[in-house]
């Protein structure tokens, strides 16, 4: 299928590639000079040897130097114990290092948690609540992002919802929706069911303005959008490891800003939370400065070893983020193009500044018998693997990820549409 998207138009996958090379250390021979673009992609992401996959906003495929690392620590732990255990400390103050280096904040404002939803527990337990008080969040939030919230309704709490129009959350929505009750608004940069990204940017001035907390749900913007939490101005941000990161199962991420971070309390406070973790019999230790006092127990070190190793592989990206962003873009540019042509109705919106790495569609109008997972399983039996959200289907292709694959799901949904059975 043509379309305005090239492959010329799009940041070089084969530079991205290329620069990924350092990792390897020379462990790979390639069959000639300038290296195949499929056969890096095939070395860097095995996924590709196998299947069209473009689900990263549900789990990423691990990178061949993530899966290496991994096999490595396992077998070391398998053969040794924790005999080598300070060289795997290395990489989990590498993560920490390099997750604050990709947000731009600095090492001990980002804490390992277990979870996007356990970081944001830590957030909705560690400030002191007052009967009346009010939380913002969105209907079209993914529960992670609600529950932490509803848990404090029994201190009287309320927690407002704002609603969704043509798949939005309106900025002035949003605002209207602020009192003079109101202490915290949280929103998702990226919503995970219509791939809408927020202005957070806008709503986070607005809060900042009136001593009102603005914080970010980041699970489906943190390794496909090139994020700086200084610019968006917010007071936290929560986010997992195993979607755009292309990291394992399964890992949170919390950044607090300073002033946040001294209006919280410790609600589990553990043994790793403290200043001197390993003198075990004084109890009276004062907490760990900066955000390490919220990994309150020990690290759970394989996802997080996995991910220092994902985050050098983006590190080591020509172009960093933003061409991964870029890259990402043109991606689904393409995508929203061919399903428009094909007749299939995109539900994510596409104005300035709304668009994500995750595009939402409803099934062909003239076959409304068809179910989004039924066609997402036609499409798995093709291999060809997308995901089913409530009434549209979802795909998330990542930077590795080609014009041409998307071209094949375009011609798969095609010939679905013009056979009308599945």
């Amino acid at each position: 299928m043509s379309d305005i998207y090239t492959s010329s138009s799009l940041p070089s996958l084969d530079d991205m590639l290329q620069s990924l090379l350092l990792i390897e250390e020379g462990e790979h021979e390639f069959s000639g000079e300038e290296e195949n673009i499929q056969e890096l992609r095939q070395l860097f992401f095995p996924i590709t040897r196998n299947c069209v996959y473009l689900n990263h906003a549900s789990d990423g495929p691990l990178p061949r130097p993530v899966a290496r690392t991994l096999y490595t620590y396992i077998d070391d732990t398998s053969n040794f114990g924790n005999v080598n255990a300070a060289r795997w400390l290395e990489h989990e103050r590498g993560a920490h290092r390099r997750m604050a280096s990709m947000i731009h904040v600095r090492p001990d404002q980002v804490a390992m948690t277990a979870s996007t939803g356990d970081g944001l527990m830590m957030i909705a337990g560690g400030l002191r609540w007052q009967q009346g008080d009010m939380i913002i969040s969105a209907e079209c939030e993914f529960p992670s992002n609600i529950y932490p919230w509803l848990n404090l309704q029994n201190q009287g709490v309320q927690v407002h919802l704002v609603k969704m129009r043509e798949n939005r959350i309106a900025v002035e929505d949003v605002l209207s929706s602020i009192t003079e009750r109101t202490r915290l608004v949280s929103l998702s940069l990226v919503e995970f069911s219509t791939g809408f990204r927020n202005d957070i940017t806008a709503i986070a001035r607005y809060c900042r303005e009136r001593g009102i907390i603005c914080g970010i749900d980041a699970a489906q913007a943190l390794g496909a959008l090139d994020i700086d939490v200084q610019a968006l101005g917010i007071d936290y941000l929560a986010a997992v490891s195993h979607k755009w990161l292309l990291s394992p199962h399964t890992m949170g991420i919390l950044y607090v800003t300073d002033d946040l971070l001294a209006q919280l309390h410790i609600a589990h406070r553990g043994w790793f939370s403290v200043e001197a973790p390993y003198d075990f019999f004084n109890y009276e230790q004062p907490l760990k400065a900066g955000t390490a006092r919220f990994e309150h127990s020990s690290p759970n070190s394989l996802p997080i070893i996995g991910l220092d190793a994902a985050l050098g592989v983006f590190e080591c990206i020509d172009g960093g983020m933003a061409a991964v962003e870029e890259r990402i873009s043109g991606l689904t540019s393409h995508a929203i193009s061919g399903l428009e042509r094909l007749g299939y109705p995109v539900v994510s919106p596409q104005g300035e500044g709304e668009r994500s790495g995750i595009v939402c569609f409803k099934l062909h109008p003239e076959h409304p018998a068809i179910s989004p997972q039924q066609l997402v399983d036609e499409l798995a039996l093709r291999k060809i693997h997308v995901a089913a959200r409530s009434d549209v289907v979802r795909i998330s292709p990542h930077f590795y990820n080609t014009l041409e694959e998307l071209d094949v799901l375009l011609n798969a949904l095609d010939d679905i549409s013009r056979s009308g059975t599945l």
